[in-house]
């Protein structure tokens, strides 16, 4: 019986010594432990949230948002008092007008499907970049035929710093601007938020969709600043990511993604980040590629 028991004893102990191994380490996750896969450190976790996205409420952090405000009955009745118009026509003509628009809204919407998501690929808070002239990614969920717009704007100027009209998605994907193809250099430790919009109408910009995101260009320490350099390229955005440089660690692994498409772990590894920031739509089109649930 003594015998018997002290087999039972070295099994548990077995037992438990495999279940221990199996358990994810410290700096990995539990779903692709083995990959070995980037830590996102955001510089200042406790700050408030200032991403913003748009489209459906599951798995959003804020859901839709509707720029603007319709003014068209008031803008009318002014434009026709003007000329010396009598009230009452002037109410008939904006009423004819606004029920004219309505229309045609109905048969735009009826006619045009608009993407279920759209969001910037960035940290919940300001995201850091160690250049003054980053790349800007952002995730839609479907294709969108009409126009979209990009836009970058300084706290306290009153005019964008860019506004760029750009084509429509073809499918699914993430996208992303360079900054520097556009001669436009952010200045150092100013917090600038970006937009990307789909038009819905490019006349009544009211119902625009869009969704933002905040980005500070912050020049790191030189010791930090040698550490990237001293990086391989197909290892950099690990040492960007650990640093807290979020907008750095996604343009380089989107760089090498772009350049070996079917490459698994970049994908992987992108989703990986894309879910340590709660953007579960955008990792879920990354592994979607890679034939991973």
């Amino acid at each position: 019986m003594q015998s018997f028991n002290s087999f039972k004893i070295y099994c548990i102990a077995i037992m438990v010594s495999i279940a221990f191994a199996a358990l994810p380490h410290s700096g990995e996750t539990s779903e692709h432990a083995s990959e070995d896969v980037p830590i996102y450190n955001p510089p200042n976790p406790d700050a408030d949230k200032r991403r913003l996205e748009a489209g459906d409420a599951e798995g959003a952090n804020r859901g839709v948002r509707v720029r603007g405000v319709r003014v068209r009955g008031v803008r009318v009745r002014s434009a026709t008092r003007g000329g010396g118009m009598s009230d009452s026509l002037t109410d008939d003509l904006s009423d004819m007008f606004d029920s004219s628009v309505k229309q045609k809204e109905t048969d735009h919407k009826q006619h045009v499907s608009f993407p279920k998501r759209l969001a910037p690929i960035a940290s919940e808070h300001t995201g850091f970049t160690s250049s003054n002239q980053p790349s800007l990614y952002w995730y839609i969920s479907a294709a969108y035929s009409g126009s979209m717009e990009f836009k970058l704007n300084e706290p306290r100027v009153s005019q964008p710093v860019l506004s760029v009209e750009l084509s429509g998605s073809k499918t699914e994907g993430i996208y992303g601007i360079n900054l520097k193809d556009y001669n436009v250099t952010l200045k150092p430790d100013i917090e600038y938020e970006w937009f990307i919009t789909i038009i819905t109408d490019p006349v009544e910009r009211s119902g625009d969709i869009y969704a933002s995101a905040t980005i500070k260009y912050v020049k790191p320490p030189d010791k930090l600043s040698v550490k990237f350099n001293e990086a391989s390229l197909s290892k950099r955005y690990y040492v960007y990511a650990k640093n807290g440089y979020w907008y750095d660690s996604i343009s380089s692994i989107s760089q090498l993604i772009e350049r070996a498409a079917t490459n698994k772990k970049f994908r992987l590894h992108r989703a990986a980040l894309l879910k340590q920031v709660n953007l579960p739509k955008a990792a879920k089109y990354d592994l979607s590629l890679m034939n991973v649930p």
